[in-house]
């Protein structure tokens, strides 16, 4: 099996209720109950042959945006439909042209993000490896042409500069104004949770939240916020109460910000990779990326899971405190 990286790029992502109160969709993805974890549109979406991971909702819930990575090449964004019950054969995203992940639309729909190791015009990377956030804006045609976030979000590579230092690739939103991301800045010694806000325009100078960990040198990544605004979830490598590599962890919203960080549950993590947690637009079910750990850092190829939301007990792994 070839070696393959696990997927733990700096990523930004969004919280509580949208302000402009849009209706959420309701959409069954399953007929039958899914109560444990089982492969995401199974031979459409999550196949043998490719790496699939990360996957984000059009604003009705109908249209499923994912990586994929066929063997030998580089990721690249997918788009699959929902129609009675099935999902379309997924085609190329016509903004995909490079290595590209991460999707994310705004609530509103007006725009998509994505992460793309394509080079930004004037600004060289100057490092070993970069990647920033892009962006298109609907159109009466479609999407826009991409174009690259401006600072203080993106922050191409300096000379002998080494991921995961300035990379960025994920942002989300839940209320088309307020945008949470997770980032190694240039000059800090870890990923952490950043908040920023976003005029159409420019980015507020974003701000760390601190205390999820208490240690500084375990990561928080790859996170969401649940639709309901109460739980934080992301994931970490190697950190307190996981099994071990990649796993997914949880914090619960407080009136002083976010609780101390606790693993998701056994329904979840496992002695493989855990990684990008997702929600679908109403909050029903519950996605997220698995790879089996083959040791030394090489891993099997990644598929996308899910599982019904209630069956995490979230509630439950706070209880006591």
């Amino acid at each position: 099996m070839k070696k393959i990286y696990p997927i733990i790029l700096s990523v930004i992502f969004g919280i509580t209720g949208c302000k402009n109160e849009q209706k959420i969709p309701e959409v069954a993805y399953s007929k039958e109950t899914v109560s444990r974890p089982i492969p995401f549109a199974k031979g459409v979406i999550s196949t043998e042959e490719n790496s699939e991971f990360e996957l984000a909702f059009s604003t009705d819930g109908l249209k499923a945006y994912f990586s994929r990575r066929p063997p030998d090449a580089k990721q690249m964004i997918y788009v699959s439909d929902f129609k009675d019950g099935t999902w379309s054969s997924p085609k190329l995203a016509e903004f995909s042209t490079d290595r590209d992940e991460t999707v994310h639309i705004t609530p509103n729909g007006q725009y998509l993000f994505f992460g793309s190791e394509r080079p930004i015009p004037g600004k060289p990377n100057k490092g070993n490896f970069d990647m920033n956030i892009w962006m298109v804006e609907k159109t009466d045609k479609g999407w826009s042409e991409p174009k690259p976030l401006p600072e203080p979000i993106n922050a191409v590579q300096t000379e002998d500069e080494e991921w995961p230092s300035s990379n960025n690739n994920f942002i989300f939103t839940n209320d088309d104004e307020n945008f949470y991301f997770t980032s190694m800045r240039r000059g800090t010694k870890s990923i952490k949770l950043y908040q920023t806000t976003f005029d159409g325009q420019d980015f507020s100078e974003p701000k760390a939240i601190e205390g999820i960990f208490e240690e500084e040198k375990y990561w928080v990544y790859s996170a969401v916020i649940s639709p309901d605004g109460q739980y934080l979830i992301f994931n970490s490598y190697d950190a307190p109460g996981g099994k071990g590599g990649e796993d997914i962890f949880v914090s619960k919203k407080t009136e002083n910000g976010w609780s101390k960080a606790r693993p998701i549950g056994a329904l979840v993590n496992s002695k493989d990779e855990e990684s990008s947690p997702r929600f679908s637009r109403d909050g029903k079910y519950f996605f997220f990326s698995r790879a089996e750990n083959l040791g030394n850092y090489e891993y099997g190829e990644w598929n996308i899971f899910f599982v019904e939301t209630q069956y995490l007990r979230l509630d439950k792994i706070f209880e006591h405190e």
